[in-house]
């Protein structure tokens, strides 16, 4: 149903929205139906998976970037994020971005070729797919007992 509703032409944008996001959840993407799509001024944390630097990733008018954070300095070492290409996202990326795109969310569907692109990490130099590196980050973890931890809440 929630695929249905968003394909009516009638929706608020904040409908349209909560219901991107409920899909998101339905479909087990905690970590996405709960992010912040702030792509005006955004910045996501993420460590880096090769050498577990801390890397900011800056999307919106202060630039599309990564970078470490320094407290005094700010963002130091910057490196220019790899746009991703949507007749490359496949799986959750892909639908993710079709859907922004066909609810004329355009800064959204914009904003999710950048999360899904590839940065490079300001220490090693390595690279990775920033979108699945910040899911591995914050993905909500369950426990092998369940949603309940052991002896209850």
């Amino acid at each position: 149903m929630v695929s249905r509703r968003l394909n009516d032409n009638d929706l608020s944008t904040a409908t349209a929205m909560a219901l991107f996001r409920a899909h998101l959840a339905f479909a087990g993407a905690s970590v996405w139906s709960l992010a912040e799509y702030d792509f005006e001024d955004g910045f996501y944390g993420v460590g880096c998976p090769h050498c577990h630097l801390s890397v900011t990733i800056a999307i919106g008018i202060h630039g599309r970037y990564s970078a470490h954070r320094d407290w005094d300095q700010g963002d130091i070492r910057r490196r220019p994020l790899q746009e991703a290409d949507p007749s490359d996202l496949d799986g959750l990326a892909a639908w993710m971005h079709e859907t922004a795109r066909d609810l004329d969310f355009a800064q959204l569907a914009e904003g999710l070729t950048w999360l899904f692109g590839r940065a490079e990490c300001p220490e090693c130099a390595s690279t990775f797919v920033i979108g699945d590196q910040y899911a591995a980050d914050n993905e909500p973890h369950h426990s092998s007992d369940g949603p309940i931890p052991a002896g209850g809440w």
